[in-house]
């Protein structure tokens, strides 16, 4: 493959992790050196979102209360299950401890499940209604 490319430059894997490719010099142009500057490590950070998926059928939701990426769809894979709500119903089983837990990690709620954590007693609203943090 590198003989096929007409510049020194070919994309090889490296060791920081899956899916992530360097450009490195190929082994046949051994006079061609990057510098030597040590790799940069791009990190990115997610924001992890406490909220509601929308189960049940057309209207009698039923709300599952997840972990999940901030940037990921409403039913969307979460990360954890931490207990559902049925509005229908007014009927709640939530996991106090692991919602603790995520809280205290840096997971924001939103809104409406700051709003029902509160009604549990998990955590406490700020002064305009809304988590504080």
């Amino acid at each position: 493959m590198a003989s096929s490319m007409s510049s020194s430059l070919c994309f090889r894997r490296s060791s920081f992790g899956a899916g992530h490719v360097r450009l490195a010099p190929s082994s046949s142009s051994a006079s061609v050196r990057p510098s030597a500057a040590p790799p940069r490590h791009v990190t990115t950070e997610n924001n992890v979102r406490i909220r509601f998926a929308r189960h049940g059928r057309k209207f009698a939701p039923f709300y599952r209360v997840v972990v999940i990426d901030s940037r990921a769809r409403r039913e969307g894979r979460p990360i954890q299950y931490l207990g559902w709500y049925n509005p229908m119903k007014k009927q709640t089983s939530l996991n106090a401890p692991a919602i603790k837990e995520w809280i205290s990690k840096g997971a924001q709620p939103s809104e409406s499940v700051a709003r029902l954590l509160a009604k549990a007693s998990i955590i406490e609203l700020g002064e305009f209604g809304t988590y504080a943090g």
